[in-house]
């Protein structure tokens, strides 16, 4: 009878982990969805990731901004999973997105983010620096990672960059992979001649250059994780400026 009542119990044990599994699976599921997939135009005739006759995604600007008035740019990187929607990160609670996404709801997917130093000038600032996870499903800014290497960063060297005011067209100049603890961030110049040498001396020493001659008024960084000298502290950062055509 003992016997019998322990069986039971092991089953019922296991029943109970197998629907706690299942719960956690949906609940990710959930989360990794409301994160990653992003339509462009949800709930307009546009079929998804539909594009303009110019290449661009074409978004939804009226719908994003009312689920969110913090958006501020749509990145999109023709051959990667790259397509989502970018927010300006706040002074008061300059992480925030680290761990929340688009709908303000917490996710550790988080959402790409425009860093709180750039919240006066935005996506216009001179170094508008844009910042999200590289996770291991290779959703979110993961890509951007792998443009420590040459070949992919000459294959994927097209940044399509769109704000509810107009579209740029990126080209990458340059990927540089730094050491959180020691390297940090520079958001502020003293003037154009300040900004400048600091240009100058990115291409001169970044660990992949494709144009050592870029000049430009305003450079859209993209930075992630990576995983290789520094561990949890590396960082790749992609460095990108309007194409003049």
């Amino acid at each position: 009878m003992k016997k019998n009542i322990k069986q039971r119990l092991a089953l019922l044990a296991s029943i109970t982990a197998l629907i706690g599994a299942a719960v956690l699976g949906i609940w990710l599921f959930g989360v990794h969805s409301r994160a990653v997939d992003m339509d462009p135009s949800p709930v307009s005739n546009t079929p998804l990731e539909c594009e303009a006759d110019d290449g661009f995604p074409v978004v939804d600007w009226e719908y994003w901004l009312s689920v969110n008035p913090d958006i501020a740019a749509w990145v999109s990187v023709p051959g990667t999973d790259i397509d989502y929607p970018v927010v300006q990160a706040s002074a008061a609670d300059p992480t925030f997105y680290l761990d929340h996404d688009v709908y303000r709801g917490w996710n550790p997917y988080g959402c790409p983010y425009l860093d709180a130093g750039c919240a006066e000038r935005g996506i216009d600032s001179p170094l508008a620096l844009m910042l999200a996870h590289h996770m291991n499903d290779g959703s979110m800014f993961s890509a951007f990672a792998s443009y420590s290497d040459i070949g992919f960063a000459e294959a994927h060297s097209e940044i399509l960059l769109q704000t509810p005011e107009g579209k740029m067209r990126l080209s990458v100049i340059a990927a540089d992979i730094v050491d959180s603890n020691t390297e940090y961030k520079r958001l502020d110049f003293a003037g154009t001649g300040d900004f400048d040498s600091w240009l100058g001396r990115l291409l001169a020493e970044a660990d992949v250059v494709l144009d050592g001659d870029a000049r430009a008024e305003s450079v859209k960084a993209f930075c992630t994780c990576s995983y290789g000298r520094w561990n949890g502290h590396e960082r790749t950062i992609v460095y990108a400026c309007e194409k003049v055509e």
